[in-house]
């Protein structure tokens, strides 16, 4: 049993005043405490560094671990950021963990996975990681598939009224993780990588909130697509990738995230900070 949050809430003095009034604010005011902003970055010396590393190295490495790593760097300059709500409380996390969708080919659906301490991880231990929760996902012989397999034997129900008990603790109190199932409960941010082949260019991306109050943060990245710039006087062709942030108001304002953001953005633009 772990318990993934501080023991004690941030004091009024810790959470910036209108943040307070999201956290605060009563249900009869519809307030959408949800902020989307999104940028892009100059992918070239990060495609570049992928490139090299896996001509040189034992581990194949994507863009989805580069976010993770990246991700798990801002928090770390920004612990900030790494809490989420309790009822009308802001908690810290003690430790940082990413949240990291994929698909389930065995199962033919997403799933997710949880990559932790990724700040004090190289790049190529992360990928090892993910690398191998894929593996146990193709074929379907880990621990959380089976305890998932058990999940999807629940009648509808019964899910819902399990749904109903656990998202109204979840939501109101402190509680541990206690099993494979809410390990994910462990950390504040998801990322999506969706720079896959197949995929069309992002212009907008607005990810859905998780039925989770640990899903405080959503960093999603799209596909690269190549933009003509202005280089010296002359014209010159750049790989840029787009960047989507969800966040929290009530946990940060858009000053803390941009902020956030582009901590990200600088990691990934340039990779040897990986």
């Amino acid at each position: 049993m772990k318990w993934p949050l501080a023991s004690r809430p941030l004091s009024n003095a810790d959470i910036p005043l209108y943040n307070r009034y999201y956290l605060h604010a009563p249900k009869s005011s519809h307030v959408d405490p949800v902020i989307v902003m999104g940028t892009e970055f100059e992918a070239d010396a990060l495609l570049a560094f992928l490139q090299q590393k896996n001509r040189a190295g034992g581990t194949i490495l994507t863009t989805a671990h580069a976010l993770i790593r990246a991700t798990g760097l801002a928090l770390a300059q920004y612990p900030d950021m790494n809490t989420r709500v309790v009822g009308r409380s802001v908690r810290r996390f003690r430790d940082i963990s990413i949240r990291m969708g994929f698909f389930h080919r065995k199962n033919n659906e997403i799933d997710l996975l949880l990559v932790t301490s990724p700040d004090k991880k190289s790049i190529e231990d992360i990928a090892a990681e993910v690398w191998r929760r894929l593996l146990e996902a193709a074929r379907g012989n880990g621990g959380r598939d089976r305890d998932l397999a058990r999940m999807r034997k629940v009648p509808a129900f019964w899910f819902r009224q399990m749904m109903r008990v656990y998202g109204f603790l979840d939501r109101h109190f402190h509680l541990p993780a206690v099993s494979r199932l809410d390990e994910l409960r462990g950390g504040s941010a998801m990322v999506n990588d969706l720079s896959h082949a197949g995929m069309p260019p992002l212009r907008s991306y607005k990810p859905s909130r998780f039925a989770d109050g640990s899903d405080s943060i959503n960093l999603t990245l799209g596909p690269a697509e190549t933009k003509l710039v202005m280089r010296d006087g002359a014209p010159a062709e750049v790989k840029v990738m787009p960047l989507f942030m969800r966040a929290d108001h009530r946990l940060a304002d858009a000053y803390q995230i941009g902020r956030f953001l582009a901590a990200v953005r600088e990691t990934l633009q340039n990779p040897e900070r990986l």
